[in-house]
């Protein structure tokens, strides 16, 4: 199969002809095929991002309690279950 390429009228890559995006810059048909790179990334403030993303706490805040609880016993049922079965 002898695909025909283009360049991509974003960045220039060679696309496939029949492409719906570059795989290059990401620029696709639905989007128009952006005139100018995103100049977001410059303002990107990675600490900020950090601070966000991850918790500085380590208790997992987003697990139910009750799923702990769960958990813990689920572990103490088959430490005592391996235990007795070693006996």
């Amino acid at each position: 199969m002898n695909h025909s390429t283009v360049p991509c009228p974003h960045c220039g890559e060679e696309i496939r002809e029949d492409a719906k995006f570059c795989r290059h810059c990401g620029s696709s048909d639905a989007d128009g095929w952006r005139d100018e790179y995103d100049t977001d990334l410059d303002e990107f403030d990675y600490d900020d991002y950090v601070a966000q993303e991850f918790s500085t706490t380590a208790a997992n805040t987003q697990t139910r309690p009750i799923w702990r609880l769960v958990a813990v016993v689920l572990l103490i049922v088959f430490t005592f279950g391996y235990l007795f079965f070693l006996l």
